[in-house]
């Protein structure tokens, strides 16, 4: 796998008890949640300062069961901040070129599989993902470096089966600014494509039946679901997330967008709308002027628009039979309070 920053091999491993948080369950079951839906505001603020540092982070592993569609309970797993619900995609890491990242990994003590991360912003073979499995109960902890500007995905790559534990919901972005950071004055948000493949039979576990990964599906790239943020619903309806991308006339836009497949790329487009810049790599390779830009499964792009006259402005992927799955959302613009 093609990665792309430098790896310092400096690892400390602990083991200790990974402490779980939210969720109901029961003694040797998959604790059970609402949904993993994540807001579109749930990202960190952009960096302003020139100078490098240690930043750390922690990211915990979770699996639980919770409502993918209307009636669909699927087995996820996920990456979460400490303290914080399970969510899909994973937490936005922001880090500036230069930093020295420490990551800790804590797989939660209730976990069945082992876990781990392959950072597409890391050189190094498998983005490190050898030396970062972590067995349910243990955290471990390792440092790298990161060099070039851009966003990339991070996913789980553990037991040397990545397409398994992507096509669960382990993956997030990973924003690496320049020196200075972006250009100021955005209003940005975060957004994660899934494919998901849906077993027919259903397995009990505690109160709630739930369905799992169908392998012969995946193999074959017929998903039941394509969504953003987790949930057929996230970004579309007001009882998640649908009104959360709220903007005014005029505003500059930024969204971070990741794709984390499995197995299929996605056209994003964002109907009424023209983007002024896309940014597939590092941000001195910008398209300019496009309507629909591709990002390739484990992959992420940047998209700057401006927003229109006040309105509804559907976030689609347009290979449209993947919006009727269920990849669709909302951008609202709202005219400024007089």
């Amino acid at each position: 796998m093609l990665v792309r920053n430098a790896l310092t091999a400096t690892l400390a491993v602990v083991a200790v008890l990974a402490a779980g948080c939210g969720g109901s369950t029961t003694a040797g079951k998959t604790p059970i949640v609402p949904n993993v839906a994540r807001s579109p505001l749930d990202m960190p603020p952009p960096i302003s300062r020139r100078t490098p540092k240690r930043v750390h982070v922690h990211l915990v592993m979770r699996e639980v069961v919770a409502e993918l569609a209307p009636g669909e309970r699927y087995l996820f797993w996920t990456y979460t901040l400490p303290g914080q619900p399970p969510a899909v995609p994973g937490p936005m890491i922001r880090v500036m070129a230069g930093d020295a990242v420490v990551l800790t990994l804590t797989n939660d003590s209730r976990n069945v599989e082992p876990h781990g991360v392959d950072f597409h912003a890391v050189i190094g073979p498998g983005g490190g993902t050898e030396m970062v499995e972590v067995e349910p109960g243990q955290t471990r902890t390792f440092t790298f470096s990161v060099r070039r500007p851009g966003a990339y995905v991070y996913h789980c790559g553990a037991e040397g089966k990545p397409w398994e534990h992507v096509a669960h919901g382990m993956y997030g972005l990973i924003e690496v600014d320049p020196p200075g950071g972006l250009p100021k004055g955005y209003r940005e948000f975060y957004v994660g494509q899934s494919d998901w493949y849906v077993s027919s039979s259903s397995r009990d576990d505690g109160p709630v039946s739930y369905h799992d990964l169908d392998d012969a599906k995946a193999e074959a790239a017929t998903p039941d679901f394509v969504t953003f943020n987790g949930n057929r619903a996230a970004l579309a309806s007001p009882t998640l997330y649908g009104d959360a991308m709220d903007v005014r006339p005029g505003q500059k836009v930024r969204i971070f967008f990741a794709n984390g497949g499995p197995n299929l790329a996605s056209s994003f487009h964002v109907i009424g709308e023209i983007f002024d810049r896309v940014y597939p790599d590092e941000r001195r390779d910008a398209v300019k002027g496009e309507e629909t830009s591709l990002v390739p499964p484990g992959s992420a792009s940047v998209f700057e628009l401006t927003a229109g006259a006040p309105g509804m402005y559907p976030l689609v992927d347009h290979a449209l039979w993947h919006a009727a799955e269920g990849a669709e959302g909302l951008l609202t613009v709202t005219p400024a309070e007089s």
